[in-house]
């Protein structure tokens, strides 16, 4: 017997398969930690000249100092895959100039750059992460491998194929689109009036499961289950210019990605403005 209506479990499963009960997952585990949401976040896009949207805005106010007139603010930008196929990211050991040299775009002080003295007449410029020495605090740059390269492993026939064609272009560059677009829309590096803003944006792929890595070691190959792979690369377009970081993290190690990495970052930055006001608002150079 058939109908013209679908019952509850067709539309339910109708639902899943879509990805918008992943979304509201994700967003409902944000939620619970603090965050607040703006669903289906619209950007222009500079390359197509077009909107275009990501699944998932969310902010929490990490320090806000009345006698500073400070604060800090971590801000995601997520992206939600509703996948059952593997991602699998192809690791190896960062360069000297990777482990020794940061200055990530995604981290917005109030004075990017500050002076170290070289000697009685010189000095150089240093960025604001590298200056305050944050790469300690941070999950990525205390690393020492990095993800080069990844694709998609999915179902051809009965074989399983490692497929990365248009994956790049259709989860990496949006999300550095996106981030380029917030950025752009902040008023100023962080300065408003007498208030001095510190904006740390992670953009971010949520997966439902299956995320791997695999690192080679001359003739081993080690394939191993991960919780979050930070993918690291550089661009040089016109819309899209030096190193950009993208976390992917599974669904089941979201509230460590959130309580942990984040938040053990956002905490040393918020404890250097408690600490040190001066110095994170940029009034000592």
């Amino acid at each position: 017997m058939t109908t013209s209506h679908p019952s509850h479990d067709q539309i339910l499963s109708a639902l899943e398969g879509s990805g918008f009960i992943f979304e509201q997952e994700v967003a409902t585990v944000l939620e619970n930690s603090g965050f607040h949401i703006e669903t289906s976040w619209p950007y222009f896009d500079q390359d197509t000249k077009k909107s275009r949207e990501i699944d998932l805005k969310a902010i929490k106010s990490f320090l806000h100092s009345d006698e500073h007139k400070l604060q800090v603010f971590v801000e995601l930008l997520v992206e939600c895959k509703d996948s059952r196929s593997p991602f699998v990211f192809l690791e190896r050991q960062k360069n000297r100039r990777e482990l020794q040299h940061h200055n990530p775009k995604e981290y917005v002080f109030p004075r990017k750059n500050y002076r170290q003295t070289i000697s009685a007449n010189s000095y150089r410029e240093i960025p604001a992460f590298e200056h305050f020495g944050l790469a300690a605090s941070h999950y990525y740059f205390k690393e020492q491998n990095k993800a080069t390269q990844f694709s998609k492993v999915v179902r051809k026939g009965s074989d399983w194929v490692a497929n990365h064609e248009g994956i790049y272009d259709s989860v990496f560059l949006p999300m550095a689109k996106a981030l380029e677009a917030r950025v752009k829309s902040l008023a100023g590096p962080g300065r408003t009036g007498e208030w001095r803003t510190v904006w740390l944006f992670f953009p971010v792929v949520v997966l439902r499961d299956s995320l791997m890595a695999l690192r080679i070691v001359g003739s081993e190959k080690n394939l191993a289950e991960r919780g979050r792979v930070t993918f690291a690369r550089s661009m040089d377009s016109d819309v899209l210019k030096g190193d950009y970081l993208i976390d992917f993290v599974t669904s089941q190690c979201l509230q460590d990605y959130l309580d942990i990495d984040i938040g053990s970052f956002a905490k040393a930055v918020g404890d250097l403005g408690l600490s040190s006001p001066a110095l994170l608002r940029g009034d000592d150079a």
